[in-house]
């Protein structure tokens, strides 16, 4: 099956609010979205495996490959892969495993993007560590795995000098540096000339999360301006010429913004009585529901790829540790904020009337508020070193559904409640 074609055409299938039982219907069938297994039988015909082949046979070639190189990964593992009971997880600790199978399988380097990006769902080519750059200029020249690991070797064994570089996307800067390489001789002196550079990375991801996170958080004095207002509509108990035209609280942020422009009496201030509307347990509570539950989806029945990962507390807490994101090598969590967060904002600024997209003009195609959101996204994802959104990815199809819809962000918030509530009865 054509799962990219598919899973896009599925995305108009579900443009009404009551469509939402049959979106997450869709969205819970494994059989709608690529499984690890299919993906991988699938690569293995690209490679010019015959589709006469069980996945026993497979699994046997792909293992003595695998051997081949030296990889250590067993039998049995990559048995289980095949029959479908077990796939890599998602984790920094499995990625040298699936590079494994792309180097096994000498693939190519558009060949294990797809690989990364179809099947496995995760980031190919981390080019700001030294270990994926090596990778990375490996599959773009055809050299072996034993090569790659050679040249890490001689890389991490060198001296570091300190220089730093006042590039500022770096990863993306390696990047473009590696592709103009011509031979393993300029990588390894690019790279051991520059190691003190790969020591972190996540910067341009940090960077965009903090400055969503600030435009969703109170300052200090719209806290105080908030807290003004709440008194002044219980002493008075109404809200009739107290709250302020939203639009120019800025020091309010758009998570306050939005709540009180849905409050219609005095008695809707319980939603955040007690609640500290600085902190990130209250932004993400906020932006899943607008409701007093907290939504999670982690005991739920929604496919690996969705749940795995998602925004929780801890998530939000760790990637918004400065010394924590910039060693982490969890780029699904980061991906997956950085797309809630931007989703969010999005949505519910077009909600309040901030943006200037014109969906009613009669010129205007009909889906100019879709496309500029995917186009927004696409443009963020690439600053952050990640792949576009992807519609054969079930997480980022949530998104994109929502997207087409009337309401994109009460669709979103009244699929995730809903999906929450089916599996609690």
């Amino acid at each position: 099956m054509n799962y990219t074609q598919f899973n896009e055409n599925s995305l108009h299938q579900f443009k009404n609010e009551d469509d939402i039982y049959e979106a997450i219907d869709f969205l819970k069938d494994p059989s709608n979205f690529r499984n690890f297994d299919e993906g991988l039988v699938e690569l293995m015909h690209r490679k010019g495996y015959s589709t006469e082949l069980n996945v026993f046979e497979l699994s046997g070639i792909l293992y003595s490959e695998l051997q081949n190189i030296g990889s250590s990964i067993s039998r049995t593992t990559i048995g289980s892969w095949f029959q479908g009971t077990h796939r890599p997880k998602i984790e920094a600790g499995y990625r040298k495993q699936i590079y494994e199978i792309c180097f096994a399988l000498k693939l190519n380097c558009d060949e294990t993007k797809w690989f990364f990006q179809h099947v496995y769902y995760d980031r190919a080519f981390n080019c700001h560590t030294i270990t994926e750059s090596v990778y990375f200029f490996s599959f773009l020249n055809n050299l072996p795995y034993t090569e790659a690991q050679e040249i890490i070797n001689i890389i991490e064994s060198a001296p570091s000098p300190s220089i730093f570089s006042p590039v500022k996307n770096y990863t993306q800067f390696s990047r473009s540096q590696i592709e103009s390489f011509h031979s393993k001789d300029e990588l390894i002196r690019f790279l051991t000339y520059h190691k003190s550079n790969y020591e972190s990375w996540n910067q341009s991801s940090f960077a965009e999360i903090q400055n969503r996170m600030n435009e969703l958080i109170p300052t200090d004095l719209g806290k105080k301006e908030i807290s003004n207002v709440k008194r002044t509509i219980t002493r008075k108990n109404t809200i009739v010429g107290v709250i302020p035209k939203l639009s120019c609280q800025k020091e309010w942020g758009l998570i306050m913004q939005e709540f009180f422009s849905s409050v219609i009496c005095p008695e809707d201030l319980e939603y955040i009585s007690g609640l500290n509307i600085q902190s990130n347990a209250f932004i993400l509570k906020r932006i899943l529901s607008p409701s007093s539950c907290e939504v999670k989806i982690d005991k739920t029945s929604v496919p690996y790829i969705v749940k795995n990962n998602f925004p929780t507390r801890k998530t939000m807490s760790d990637i918004l540790s400065a010394e924590k994101i910039s060693h982490s090598k969890s780029y699904d969590s980061i991906r997956k904020v950085i797309i809630l967060l931007n989703f969010y904002i999005f949505w519910v600024r077009v909600d309040l009337g901030y943006t200037n997209y014109l969906q009613e003009e009669q010129d205007c195609p009909d889906n100019i508020l879709y496309d500029a959101f995917i186009k927004e996204m696409d443009a963020t994802l690439y600053n952050c070193g990640y792949e576009y959104l992807y519609a054969g990815n079930p997480y980022d199809w949530l998104f994109m559904c929502a997207a087409l819809t009337e309401k994109p962000l009460r669709y979103f918030r009244d699929c995730m409640i809903e999906i929450q509530s089916e599996d609690e009865d």
